[in-house]
C-alpha cells in the first residue's frame, strides 16, 4: 500500500518560485530607478558647490553607492553569519526611498538645484538626463524655437514691415584691427527700446553647436566684421571635433575656423564661410560702462535660441582676479559667448557666467576681446571635416 503522499505534487512550490520571481523584479527595478535619481539628486546638491559635472557625478557614485555598503555592514549579525540579500536589500529600500523623497520635495525645496541641474545636463548634450532631472523637479520641459518664421506668420502683415533703421556707425575700424567700433559717448544718439534693438541685431546672434568627445554642447556667438568674424567664449569650443554655426534665418555653416584663442581670458575668435552674412555689431567702450545703466542679452539658454533678456549693470567686479561687467540680466547654460548690449545697441561685454545666486551674472568687458581682433591670423585651423 502506497502511502498517502505517493504520487502528489507539491503545490506551494510554483506559488513560492512565483512570488520570488515578482519580488526580485521589483527589487531590480527599485535598484535601477532609485539609483538614477539619487544620483541625479545628489549631483544637484553638489552643484550647489561646483558646475563641473564630472566632479558632481564622481562624488554622487562614491555617496549614492556607499551608503547602502556602510548601512549593511551595520545589519550585519555579529556572529560572523551572513545574510545572502541584505545588501541588495538595504540598497534597494535606500535608494528607492531617497528617490522617493526626491519626487516629493522636487516641486518645493529641491526645484532650484533640480533645475539648475537639467540645465547643465542641456549644456553637455544629455537631453534625456535633462528631461528626467526636470520631471522629478516638476518643471515643464522646454522646447527649442526657431527663430524663422511659419508661413501663416510670414502672411501677416506685421512680418512685412519694413527693418527699424539704426543710426549708421561712421567710426573708422582701429589700426590692425577689423571691427566696427561705436561713436564716441558724447555723440547724440537715439536710444534703442528693447524690441527695436532685438529688430535691429538679434540676425547679428548666432547659435553655436559642438560635437566633442564627451557628448555635445552649445554656445553663443556674434558676427564682428563683414569677413564672417564670431566672438564667443573659449569654454564654448574647447576640446571641439566638430563646429556648427546657426543663424538668425536657420542657414547652417559646418566650414569654420578657429582663428584666435584665448583661455586665460576665455575669449575665442571663429570665421565662417557662408552666402550671406548679418550685420557686424558695433564694440563699444567697457570702459565707460556705468553702474546702473540698462543692458539687453541675446543667446540661446539651454537651446532655446535667440532669447532675449535685460537688466542693469549691477557692478564692475574683479572677480578671481580678472575684470567682470556684473549684470543682473538673466542668463543660463547656452548663454556663453552671447553679446551684451548698451540701449544704443552696442556690444559692451561678452556673457560668461552666472554666479550662486539670483540675478549675479558676469560679462567679459569688450575690451578685452578687442587685442584679439587682427587683419591676419596665421594660426587658424579648422575643425575635423571642416577644414579649410
Amino acid at each position: 500500500m502506497s502511502s498517502k503522499g505517493d504520487g502528489r505534487k507539491d503545490s506551494t512550490a510554483p506559488a513560492g518560485r512565483g512570488r520570488g520571481w515578482i519580488t526580485g523584479l521589483v527589487k531590480l527595478v527599485a535598484l535601477a530607478v532609485g539609483a538614477v535619481i539619487s544620483v541625479v539628486v545628489s549631483m544637484s546638491l553638489v552643484g550647489l558647490l561646483t558646475d563641473n559635472v564630472w566632479v558632481q557625478l564622481g562624488v554622487a557614485v562614491v555617496v549614492t553607492g556607499g551608503l547602502p555598503l556602510l548601512m549593511a555592514d551595520r545589519l550585519l549579525p555579529d556572529d560572523g553569519s551572513s545574510r545572502p540579500g541584505l545588501v541588495t536589500d538595504v540598497a534597494a529600500v535606500t535608494w528607492m526611498g531617497g528617490a522617493t523623497a526626491a519626487v516629493a520635495l522636487g516641486t518645493s525645496m529641491l526645484q532650484g538645484p533640480l533645475s539648475e541641474q537639467a540645465s547643465r545636463f542641456d549644456a553637455q548634450g544629455w537631453n534625456h538626463v535633462a528631461w528626467g532631472t526636470r520631471w522629478v523637479a516638476g518643471v515643464q520641459t522646454p522646447t527649442a524655437a526657431s527663430p524663422a518664421a511659419s508661413e501663416e506668420e510670414a502672411a501677416t502683415p506685421a512680418a512685412t514691415e519694413p527693418p527699424v533703421e539704426v543710426e549708421a556707425v561712421d567710426a573708422a575700424p582701429a589700426e590692425g584691427a577689423e571691427f566696427t567700433p561705436a561713436p564716441p559717448k558724447e555723440q547724440p544718439r537715439k536710444e534703442l527700446a528693447p524690441a527695436e534693438l532685438f529688430k535691429a541685431w538679434a540676425p547679428s546672434v548666432v547659435t553655436i553647436k559642438t560635437e566633442m568627445s564627451l557628448g555635445a554642447g552649445m554656445g553663443t556667438g556674434f558676427v564682428i566684421d563683414d569677413k564672417g568674424t564670431i566672438a564667443t567664449n573659449h569654454h564654448v569650443v574647447e576640446d571641439a571635433r566638430k563646429i556648427e554655426v546657426k543663424l538668425f534665418d536657420g542657414s547652417v555653416a559646418d566650414e569654420v575656423e578657429l582663428l584666435e584663442n584665448n583661455p586665460d581670458d576665455d575669449l575665442a575668435l571663429l570665421r565662417i564661410k557662408i552666402a550671406t552674412l548679418p550685420p557686424p555689431v558695433a564694440l563699444g567702450v567697457s570702459d565707460e560702462v556705468e553702474v546702473g545703466e540698462a543692458v539687453i542679452v541675446i543667446g540661446n539658454p539651454i537651446g532655446l535660441e535667440h532669447t532675449m533678456t535685460d537688466g542693469m549693470v549691477s557692478s564692475r567686479r574683479v572677480y578671481e582676479g580678472k575684470k567682470y561687467i556684473q549684470m543682473s540680466a538673466p542668463v543660463s547654460p547656452g548663454n556663453s559667448g552671447g553679446p551684451v548690449f548698451n540701449t544704443r545697441g552696442d556690444v559692451i561685454g561678452v556673457t560668461v557666467a552666472k554666479l550662486r545666486g539670483e540675478s549675479l551674472n558676469l560679462a567679459i568687458p569688450i575690451d578685452v576681446l578687442k587685442p584679439m581682433i587682427k587683419s591676419e591670423y596665421p594660426a587658424a585651423r579648422g575643425f575635423g571635416t571642416s577644414r579649410w
